[in-house]
């Protein structure tokens, strides 16, 4: 494929996904043009109908060749990024489509907006399949385990550069508004793609878009206008509602807003969800009481949960609120639960909504940060007996049974499952796998491993290491529940 074959292939694929108009084409050769260095385009005679991966490898092999760009990982995502930019219509088109498909159907409304941000490769979609992803049968039910291969590692030529590069203001963060058709630089993407929509909450203005590198089912992020803190008030469950309200078909929900208990982003206001099923929603579930009409259930799941359901929404919203406020104010010294201390307030919630029917139905998700000299990530926080596996903090998706785990492991199980069936390794691979060994100790004491069942050992390993992790982070993980029940009853 010929640089002028490639430009009308990348016109064509935005014909075909209705992203420019046919009359535009000539006007689009010479963004080409430009954007390639070039003066000069000889017509193609015949169209080519190619796959979008091939025509960017094609893309930025030719960029590489003329050295319009670096051969990196991340000089090529800006590239590929600022290609499909050109394709990408303008945030106001796109906003009036949303609007108008809204007013009819707000399923309709979404649909638009996730393929649009799929065809012009904002979710980059065939890097998302390659993520490792299986089920792990607990006692608490089916829970998602998934290896994280969709990013790009890091290259050591661009990470040479970040030394030279200039801290910039703009965009305040990677979920700020001004992202929207931001070039990029070097450790920071490019978003040229991205397009965001304005919703309102609770009369206030929020922005929907959907993640790049979706762990889920139309991953979405709420985030709002204006660029403030995490927290978690009154007026996030009202927002929560609102939103489900709007679209039934989605949950919706928010990191925790303290550190080790809330999300990698504190820093500007937001919330995530999806047309997913988590694990965490068929939970097995215990009645506790009745407030108002609004139903009070406790999960059986390794985490702490409340569940709420109810009809009105003005009365559930005042139930999880007086549960908020309870749970800022409850102590335990012998759990080591410690609500406030001189470096502020530990107790929280990871609140999550869905609509079901006219039905509410509210987790919340009892959260504490306290730490210690012993345990200077956090009391609730992964042991780290299992940071071999997971050492990050536990946000909302994995709260909700989710296991998002580190693209090391890809290699590392790799390596395990050749050390349990005695394969010869190299001191490298040992040396890589040495964190591992007590598992696999475990595994092998426990088990009688063969090439048959190694595979299967392995997964349900992961799978039972991320439970306990969960366990690790429930507050009362060393009450036997009557703590639990009874902070439930004095609601």
């Amino acid at each position: 494929m010929n640089i002028f074959q490639l430009i009308d292939s990348l016109i064509i694929y935005g014909q075909k996904h209705n992203l420019i108009n046919k009359l535009d084409y000539d006007f689009y050769v010479n963004e080409y043009l430009n954007l390639f260095g070039l003066s000069n385009f000889v017509k193609v005679d015949k169209h080519l109908d190619v796959d979008l991966d091939i025509i960017l490898a094609n893309a930025i092999e030719y960029a590489i060749d003329n050295k319009i760009i670096d051969n990196t990982n991340e000089s090529k995502d800006l590239f590929d990024t600022k290609i499909m930019g050109i394709l990408t219509p303008l945030p106001s088109k796109v906003i009036n489509k949303f609007n108008k498909l809204k007013k009819s159907n707000a399923i309709l409304a979404t649909n638009y907006l996730y393929k649009l941000s799929k065809d012009v490769n904002y979710i980059r979609t065939s890097r998302i399949k390659k993520d490792v992803k299986y089920i792990y049968n607990s006692k608490f039910g089916k829970i998602n385990i998934s290896i994280n291969l969709s990013k790009p590692e890091k290259d050591p030529n661009d990470i040479k550069k970040l030394l030279n590069i200039k801290n910039y203001d703009y965009p305040k963060c990677q979920l700020c508004k001004e992202n929207e058709n931001y070039y990029g630089h070097i450790g920071y993407p490019a978003r040229q793609t991205l397009r965001c929509v304005p919703i309102t909450l609770n009369k206030e203005n929020f922005y929907i878009q959907y993640s790049p590198y979706s762990y889920f089912n139309e991953h979405l992020i709420c985030f709002h206008k204006e660029h403030f803190n995490m927290h978690i008030s009154e007026n996030t469950f009202k927002e929560l509602i609102d939103f489900v309200s709007q679209f039934p078909h989605y949950f919706i929900g928010s990191n925790a807003d303290l550190p080790i208990v809330g999300g990698s982003i504190l820093n500007h206001y937001h919330f995530q969800g999806g047309k997913a099923c988590l694990p965490m929603e068929n939970a097995q579930k215990v009645f506790i009481k009745e407030i108002d009409n609004i139903k009070v259930y406790r999960l059986l799941w390794p985490l702490a949960v409340i569940r709420l359901i109810g009809q009105n929404k003005n009365k559930i919203i005042k139930v999880a609120t007086t549960i908020l406020q309870k749970w800022q104010q409850y102590k335990n010294v012998d759990l080591n639960i410690i609500n406030y201390n001189e470096n502020g307030l530990h107790n929280t919630i990871t609140p999550i909504v869905r609509k079901k029917g006219r039905l509410y139905e509210f987790d919340l998700v009892l959260r504490n940060n306290i730490s210690n000299y012993d345990y200077p990530l956090g009391y609730f926080h992964p042991n780290e007996k299992y940071w071999h596996i997971k050492k990050e903090n536990i946000g909302l998706i994995e709260v909700m049974g989710l296991a998002i785990l580190p693209a090391r492991l890809h290699k590392e199980l790799e390596l395990v499952k050749k050390y349990l069936l005695n394969e010869k390794l190299s001191v490298d691979d040992l040396n890589l796998i040495d964190k591992h060994l007590p598992w696999i100790y475990q595994l092998q004491n426990k088990h009688k491993i063969t090439i048959k069942n190694v595979d299967k050992i392995i997964k349900d390993g992961v799978g039972e290491v991320f439970v306990n992790v969960l366990k690790d982070c429930n507050v009362f993980k060393k009450s036997k529940q009557n703590e639990f029940d009874d902070f439930l009853m004095s609601i």
